[in-house]
């Protein structure tokens, strides 16, 4: 099928065809482990039913209670609504992008270690979010000091 398109392709074309899926592969290469990377430790939604203490159950299941990490927030949005604060959702802020609306987060404070157990302080609230954002759709950093 793609060779008869080609084939049917006349002057620029191919050479437009070929750009532009070099230009998806890097743009998809390129978003691809740092936003997972964000996901993993930044999205939650919905919010995961883990008891009371929240904040440890969910930094040991994200793999950041080993060494303790010392803030991290969770936003409890779906992808699209934090995607949309790299565009349209969102306003220019300090060379990152923050959002026009709040969004309910959880960000868990680390209080002290118990053994080789974090103990974290939950704070559950309706806030605006700051992200860094890669080819204007991907979020891949999260602003905790916002």
């Amino acid at each position: 099928m793609l060779q008869v398109a080609m084939g049917t392709l006349k002057g620029t074309g191919p050479l437009f065809l070929a750009l532009l899926v070099v230009c998806l592969l890097l743009c998809a290469s390129t978003q691809g482990p740092r936003y997972q990377k964000f996901l993993r430790q930044h999205h939650d939604n919905p919010r995961t039913n883990a008891g009371r203490d929240y904040c440890w159950a969910m930094m040991q299941r994200r793999g950041m209670a080993r060494p303790c990490k010392d803030i991290n927030t969770f936003i409890h949005a779906s992808r699209a609504q934090i995607q949309s604060v790299c565009r349209d959702g969102g306003t220019p802020y300090q060379g990152m992008r923050r959002s026009k609306r709040p969004l309910a987060v959880t960000t868990c404070e680390l209080r002290r270690t118990q053994g080789a157990r974090c103990i974290y302080r939950s704070h559950a609230a309706s806030r605006y979010i700051v992200i860094g954002c890669v080819h204007g759709t991907w979020p891949v950093q999260y602003n905790e000091k916002a």
